[in-house]
């Protein structure tokens, strides 16, 4: 990575800050440098992208900072992956700023995602071994229950009962799948059941506009709760 090194210090404006390094950088250059997605990380909502493209191409700025490390000579983006990805094609925005770890393990990238996060609740997904295998199982589940429930999918990271977004689905499915000791495929079907069930229940306490919803759509699931409750998926 002594190249990307050498290539920022000529085309960006920074340098080293403690452990890091710290760079404004161009949304030209930047959309150029090799960089991946952390494999610690959730898989990223494309409508969220889309959305964020959308506001940063009309304000020509991007708001944050995105978050880099160079582990095992590969540039990943353990935060802000959102905005990164909805950078490409982007032209005129104003320069970006850009936190870089140069040399780090996997170790170090958790440690500074957890600091990065600790104000909110970090799922356990992030930071779990078996990561690789696990999204991908879990990334296709949700992918069919966005697109089979597409009208409850909301970007808003505070989505009111009956509607989800797509990083709450993924969390809830994992933590479930992990209390309960299933796979996906057995999550699943469990899920399927308890929805069935669901429509079955008392809802003198739902809002009528929340009957209306999960009637036309077929999801109760999250009609009561934002959250999953494990006992219920035994």
């Amino acid at each position: 990575m002594a190249f990307l090194e050498k290539y920022l210090q000529d085309n960006a404006t920074g340098g080293p800050h403690g452990t890091h390094s710290v760079y404004w950088i161009t949304s030209e250059v930047f959309n150029q440098l090799p960089i991946k997605a952390w494999k610690f990380n959730r898989p990223p909502d494309v409508d969220r992208i889309t959305e964020i493209n959308r506001h940063m191409n009309e304000t020509k700025r991007m708001d944050g900072i995105i978050y880099l490390a160079c582990v095992d000579n590969e540039l990943v983006c353990y935060e802000s992956n959102h905005r990164r990805e909805a950078l490409r094609g982007l032209e005129g925005i104003q320069p970006l700023l850009v936190d870089i770890i140069w040399h780090a393990t996997d170790e170090n990238v958790k440690d500074e995602f957890l600091r990065l996060n600790k104000a909110v609740s970090v799922p356990e997904l992030y930071i779990a071994e078996e990561a690789d295998v696990v999204i991908t199982g879990i990334k296709d589940a949700v992918d069919l229950f966005c697109e089979k429930y597409a009208c409850h999918k909301v970007g808003s990271n505070r989505p009111q009962r009956p509607n989800f977004n797509r990083d709450t689905v993924i969390d809830e499915f994992y933590r479930i799948m992990k209390e309960n000791r299933i796979g996906i495929d057995e999550f699943i079907i469990r899920l399927q059941r308890l929805n069935a069930e669901m429509a079955g229940r008392d809802k003198s306490k739902l809002a009528q506009k929340v009957i209306d919803k999960c009637e036309k759509s077929g999801l109760w699931i999250f009609a009561w709760s934002s959250k999953l409750n494990a006992s219920e998926l035994l």
